[in-house]
């Protein structure tokens, strides 16, 4: 977050208050713009803002998807109606209804494949748009502490680069192991670990 001077007036996103044209504000993009001292400073907060901005975009783009996939099954509906008709579908020659119903199916295939970008853009949006940096690491430490209550000196664990082993010493990150096919002793986060059994070779 930076702190900026308007160009033109706003309302802080977080108190309502009017910020007049020439004053000093508080802007970031995911968030919005904040009076000095309302900008959010604590995780929960900034995710709030961020999360408050990314619905809305979401919110835009599953409509969207759904205006097309209504569309689609509009165009879709003649075909479907005549899907049973055997001598309609498989007659030979030209047929102009026919081909206009096959133009129909495949504009509601591509209407449909863009209602799919559609959401898949919306679900993007609520996964990348409201993470807060840092937001890995902690995901790192919370498998650390998961693996610390089940692992311990002496465990057999598995490494997807080195292969299986024991652990010979717990650290604050990571575990000390013994490498059963090199027979080397590295150190390696504990969160690329997992213990032997778990679907992998022990």
């Amino acid at each position: 977050m930076r702190q900026i001077t308007l160009k033109y007036g706003d309302e802080c996103a977080r108190c309502g208050a009017t910020l007049e044209t020439g004053q000093v504000a508080m802007y970031k993009k995911s968030q919005g713009i904040f009076c000095l001292g309302c900008e959010p400073k604590t995780i929960d907060e900034i995710r709030e803002f961020r999360t408050v901005k990314a619905q809305a975009k979401a919110d835009r783009l599953m409509a969207r998807a759904e205006r097309l996939e209504g569309e689609a099954a509009q165009r879709r509906a003649p075909w479907d109606r005549m899907r049973g008709d055997i001598a309609f579908v498989t007659q030979p020659g030209y047929i102009p209804e026919r081909a206009r119903m096959l133009r129909g199916v495949d504009k509601a295939a591509e209407l449909s494949q863009e209602a799919g970008a559609a959401r898949e853009r919306a679900d993007g949006i609520m996964r990348y748009k409201t993470a807060v940096k840092g937001d890995a690491e902690r995901r790192r430490q919370a498998e650390r502490e998961a693996l610390d209550r089940i692992l311990g000196k002496g465990s057999r664990v598995f490494d997807p680069v080195f292969g299986s082993g024991e652990i010979v010493q717990v650290c604050k990150k990571s575990y000390r192991i013994k490498f059963d096919k090199s027979g080397n002793t590295w150190a390696r986060d504990k969160s690329y670990i997992r213990p032997a059994g778990l679907g992998v070779p022990s």
